[in-house]
């Protein structure tokens, strides 16, 4: 299993840093869908508001309208344009700074899988040790047994 925690761990990682990737490129891509279609309603609104005034009367300045709606459709597609390019920004920093937290966990996670490998072969080699001793004793025990068979032996058929 040891071979395999510490690749599970930073596939894992990666994994998540891609999944967040994706979910941030389809959030700018929404974003942008969103902005063109809030643009293109815009630029519709402000025909159907020209076409009205159009409609309304020819003493009207239709010129100066059409400018002035123009100008603040404009406004609004550039402060609608502007708050998206904030957000995006804010995004983007939010899955640096996640991207960076999910490497420093990865590594952290790398250093205890490093720690509890070394932890595991020093108890592996103190239960080597312990078994060394007690198949020593075994072997002991048995040696005394045969000893004692032999003895019990000699005694019941005097050899």
């Amino acid at each position: 299993m040891e071979d395999n925690a510490k690749p599970k761990v930073v596939e894992d990682v990666q994994a998540a840093k891609a999944t967040a990737a994706e979910k941030l490129e389809s959030f700018k891509t929404e974003a942008g869908q969103h902005l063109d279609s809030a643009a293109t309603q815009l630029d519709e609104l402000k025909d159907k508001l020209v076409a009205q005034a159009q409609k309304f009367g020819k003493d009207i300045d239709i010129d100066g309208m059409k400018a002035k709606a123009t100008e603040h459709f404009e406004a609004a597609k550039l402060s609608t344009a502007a708050n998206l390019a904030n957000l995006q920004a804010q995004a983007e920093t939010v899955f640096a700074s996640a991207s960076a937290k999910a490497d420093e966990l990865s590594d952290v996670a790398e250093d205890k899988f490093d720690e509890m490998k070394a932890e595991a072969a020093i108890q592996l080699a103190a239960a080597e040790v312990k078994l060394d001793e007690l198949k020593a004793e075994a072997a002991l025990q048995i040696e005394a047994a045969k000893e004692k068979a032999k003895g019990v032996w000699n005694s019941l058929f005097g050899a």
